[in-house]
């Protein structure tokens, strides 16, 4: 049986992994274009992975906290922003000269979550 701090470190990890693919989505189109699909393919890999190990490693802590069924409104608002991050790699791929807001949005979307993890307000 895997424990609630496995599950958390499996959610954090999978949060950076996350951040970093979108982080070197945006940084590739900065690049030398032979080195630029390198970084790419290394982003979408990190950004995909990232995405699964934080919604496993949410539905885990979730588990052991005994929430199983009749989710909170916290969860359903955490799903929703993961939803926007994991779709965010489209739009940062079509739009990379949108760097600097996207940057800042997946900061605010990222920290809302935090929040919601925190001090679960519904």
């Amino acid at each position: 049986m895997i424990s609630y701090q496995v599950y958390k470190i499996m959610h954090l990890f999978g949060i950076a992994l996350l951040l970093l693919g979108l982080g070197l989505i945006l940084g590739a189109f900065a690049t030398n274009p032979a080195v630029a699909k390198k970084i790419r393919l290394l982003g979408f890999l990190s950004h995909g992975l990232g995405l699964l190990l934080a919604l496993t490693g949410g539905f885990g802590m979730a588990a052991r906290l005994g929430i199983v069924s009749g989710l909170p409104g916290w969860i359903y608002g955490k799903l929703a922003i993961w939803l926007l991050l994991g779709a965010g790699i489209s739009l940062t791929k079509r739009k990379p000269q949108w760097a600097p807001a996207l940057l800042a949005s997946f900061a605010v979307l990222v920290g809302a979550a935090t929040f919601l993890a925190i001090f679960k307000p519904f």
